[in-house]
């Protein structure tokens, strides 16, 4: 059975890019849902995301799950909701953040928490159970206790405090409309976008059960308050939180899986050139540009680069497992005892390594050897029963020399850092060229600032994904697509003249505001105290100058 894991990218106003791939993949799976040549549903079971990639993954979610009838939506919500003249607003209460959230807040309540207009309706796409999963920046972190080994100390732990967090919900068919889990995923999706200073932070309940082997404060199973921000910070395409909830399911490696990223802040290695010393930032609009590129950048597609080292790893991990009977046929012989005895030696000692280093490996069956005893047998099972090892365990006749191949693999996977892992089938949707995009500008906020860049970025993402289907998933999807107008790109140069009149009296009007509200908490002293009437309108004149100059100037 094909199924399909969907991780969304982020890219703040390039959530429009991501939204027009995801109605577009959803439009496909939803009018056949089929193999051409067979009746085999090809279904989405898994789907992650981050940042605004998280927006779009609740968003599908409901379409899927609840209401079909959302689909247009995601479209009206990204070309009409996320737009400046609702985000810079002056009046806001929260005034923590630059921008204003009500409007994304109003979006949400409306979009995936509110009643549908039509009955419920779980879509033919959507897999049963429907895993959903954002990345969350978590700003207080949460410490573990790791056994290191120093040598002057071996009973010493490591502490670490990490930050990269995560929260997923799993949806099936008796998942209605008003269950309380749309509105964890939504408040999650929420938080997830929060991108720093742009959007005010967002706190969440977590269980200190979602963080076996933490120390926390509190018994066990209580919940805390934790704050989060932009899960993009750290991870801009989720793979390996889509990886675990696709072993969720006892019987993942029997299916089909296909991995399809959505990526708008992906590029070409020819595409990036340096920025030299005499192009460094020259104001802190700038400057703000280049760090979101720099953090995002960083972060980008991070589990995709390993997830292609790992599948490199195991190809060749295969081919050698292959040849191992040829390298020693001792390993087949049924009275090599202390051969097997010394592999089993070492097998048990990994295995308990394993355990030591990540407690939350094994369920809770003791302590000790028992988990480890527990986590080898656990491998040895999935070793015993992966096609790809078949023909070098059949060569074995005997149970022990099985064994004892299956343990020797077990300790080749371990040594490479490919224990339970799968050559996984990865499929990109990301636009061919740098600067493509209108969202790019302003360090990716731009697509905020006029409407007709976001549909325009909205329907690159709908003809990149129309392409993949087209040329990559026609053995698992029969598609007719839509009017070619639904996919025309423009050439468009998003420049500040560009930008609509009125929004661009909005932004200065916010600069003003934002240079008035920092000036009005400065506390000067002595001869300034007494002239703050002559030197604060100057001084909020140049803040708001040197900021327009920056935007007029912005590429």
């Amino acid at each position: 059975m094909t199924k399909i894991a969907l991780v969304l990218g982020g890219g703040v106003s390039l959530g429009a890019y991501t939204g027009g791939a995801v109605s577009e993949i959803l439009r496909a799976l939803t009018a056949t849902g089929r193999r051409p040549e067979s009746d085999h549903p090809t279904r989405i079971h898994v789907i992650t995301g981050t940042s605004a990639g998280a927006l779009n993954a609740a968003l599908a979610a409901r379409c899927l799950a609840v209401n079909r009838e959302l689909l247009p939506w995601i479209q009206s919500a990204w070309v009409d909701g996320a737009d400046a003249a609702h985000l810079l607003n002056s009046n806001r209460k929260n005034r923590s953040a630059w921008l204003d959230d009500s409007v994304i807040e109003q979006l949400t309540r409306a979009l995936i928490t509110a009643d549908p207009a039509t009955e419920d309706s779980y879509s033919p796409a959507a897999g049963d159970p429907l895993r959903v999963g954002v990345t969350l920046a978590n700003l207080g972190g949460v410490r573990y206790d790791v056994p290191y080994g120093f040598l002057n100390q071996p009973g010493r732990s490591f502490g670490t405090v990490l930050h990269n967090d995560s929260l997923a919900v799993e949806l099936n068919r008796v998942t209605g409309a008003s269950d309380p889990v749309w509105e964890t995923l939504r408040q999650a999706a929420l938080a997830s976008s929060a991108f720093p200073f742009a959007f005010p932070v967002r706190s969440l309940m977590r269980s200190s059960a979602d963080y076996p082997g933490a120390t926390l404060p509190g018994d066990p199973g209580d919940d805390l308050s934790m704050c989060y921000v932009d899960g993009g910070l750290f991870d801009t395409a989720p793979l390996g939180l889509a990886k675990r909830l696709v072993a969720r399911d006892p019987n993942f490696r029997a299916d089909d899986w296909r991995y399809i990223l959505v990526e708008p802040t992906l590029r070409s290695s020819g595409t990036h050139q340096p920025t030299s010393i005499v192009d460094a930032p020259r104001a802190a609009l700038d400057l703000t540009a280049e760090l979101t590129r720099a953090v995002l950048g960083q972060a980008a597609a991070q589990d995709w680069v390993r997830a292609h080292r790992v599948n490199a790893r195991l190809e060749v991990l295969s081919a050698l497992v292959d040849r191992l009977p040829e390298l020693n046929d001792r390993l087949h012989d049924p009275d090599e005892l202390g051969l097997g005895r010394r592999i089993g030696e070492l097998a048990e000692r990994v295995a308990e390594m394993q355990v030591a280093l990540d407690p939350g490996s094994v369920p809770a069956t003791g302590a000790g050897s028992d988990a480890a005893d527990v986590y080898l047998d656990r491998h040895l099972q999935r070793i015993e029963a992966d096609d790809r090892y078949q023909g070098a365990l059949s060569q074995s006749e005997s149970r022990a020399g099985r064994s004892r191949l299956a343990k020797l693999v077990f300790l080749l996977e371990s040594a490479g850092g490919l224990c339970g892992k799968d050559i996984l089938r990865l499929y990109l949707v990301a636009p061919p060229e740098r600067g493509e995009l209108s969202g790019d500008f302003l360090g990716n906020f731009g697509g905020f600032l006029n409407r007709e860049w976001r549909a325009n970025d909205f329907r690159a993402g709908r003809r990149d994904a129309r392409r993949l289907i087209e040329e990559s998933l026609a053995d698992i999807v029969s598609y007719e697509p839509s009017d070619d107008d639904d996919y025309r790109v423009e050439a468009i140069d998003p420049t500040w003249e560009s930008v609509p009149v009125s929004t661009r009296r909005r932004l200065v009007s916010a600069l003003e505001d934002e240079a008035d509200r920092t000036l009005s908490e400065l506390k000067p002293r002595g001869l300034a105290a007494l002239f703050t009437w002559a030197w604060k309108p100057v001084l909020k004149r140049w803040l708001v100058e040197r900021a327009t100059r920056a935007l007029q100037e912005a590429r």
